[in-house]
């Protein structure tokens, strides 16, 4: 209930051309997703205790569902989203979805993760592009090399994180108690981390946006990268010193400025866009989604 309450208050404070849009999932499905997949973990967990062997074979099973599960869970999601009595809908194709989450990704280690920009860029074109709103095709057309910059770019602030988080646990050794220097290391490095994904986010945002259309229609995205990682830093302060207390407010400020710096620019009457109705989609398929720590949201 929670999860639809907040993400129903979000869509529906987010306005465009004068309408706003509405998140229309049934909590009670949600509810049912959550219990059967922690059921099948708990046997997991279990069985996977008395015979250890079931613990890979649960592995393999979950790693050839998975691309049922971003499939599943990206239908669900834009089933429930609405806008203007119009709903979203996601194109499944399972072969796709093998070949983008399956096949593809064995390319990343055998090419020690120089492949792993271009396979993001294939991933976010197989969200896209398989949307629908109505009758209207979402297109997404850019190349590998913006991926390639802005993961470059953050693994470049991960190595100088690293760097100087090595350089301070060496003058801590000497000149502080044991431990603190270890300490030191750690935050610099995780602080390292949470800069360089959201220097990612930055980067990306621009180039994903003004790359993707709705039919002849197109949107214009401006985010200032400065200006968001400055947002992420004060936020993530805020939340420290509130001991998580003003986390609904960070995510209230960061959705405000983020779609602040997005414009959809219409190349004519949205009128034409008819209504379509397709499958809603799967909750139990978000649910072990997001139980394993994925977000696949357009």
């Amino acid at each position: 209930w929670a999860k639809v309450r907040k993400r129903r208050y979000l869509r529906g404070n987010t306005e465009l051309l004068g309408h706003r849009f509405d998140y229309t999932a049934d909590p009670r499905r949600i509810l049912v997703g959550n219990l059967i997949v922690v059921v099948l973990f708990l046997g997991y967990a279990l069985f996977g205790a008395v015979y250890p062997p079931l613990r890979l074979l649960a592995l393999g099973l979950g790693v050839i569902f998975l691309p049922w599960i971003i499939v599943r869970s990206l239908a669900f999601n834009a089933h429930n989203t609405v806008w203007r009595g119009l709903r979203f809908r996601f194109h499944s194709s399972l072969s796709a979805a093998d070949m983008t989450y399956l096949l593809k990704p064995l390319l990343i280690p055998l090419s020690l993760g120089l492949y792993y920009p271009a396979w993001a860029r294939d991933a976010a074109e197989f969200r896209i592009s398989r949307h629908r709103f109505g009758t209207a095709y979402f297109r997404f057309n850019t190349s590998a090399a913006p991926f390639y910059r802005a993961y470059l770019g953050a693994a470049g602030i991960v190595f100088i994180g690293g760097f100087f988080g090595g350089l301070l646990q060496m003058h801590a050794r000497d000149h502080a108690p044991a431990g603190t220097h270890v300490l030191l290391s750690i935050l610099l490095s995780a602080t390292a981390l949470f800069v360089a994904k959201h220097y990612v986010f930055a980067e990306l945002f621009n180039r994903m946006w003004n790359a993707t259309r709705l039919d002849d229609h197109r949107f214009k995205a401006n985010l200032c990268s400065s200006r968001w990682l400055g947002l992420q830093i004060t936020n993530l302060g805020a939340i420290v010193v509130s001991c998580g207390l003003l986390y609904p407010w960070t995510v209230v400020r960061t959705t405000r400025y983020a779609l602040s710096c997005l414009e959809f620019v219409p190349a004519g009457s949205l009128d034409a866009i008819a209504r379509m109705g397709r499958s809603s989609g799967s909750a139990i398929g978000e649910t072990a989604a997001e139980f394993a720590g994925f977000d696949f949201g357009l």
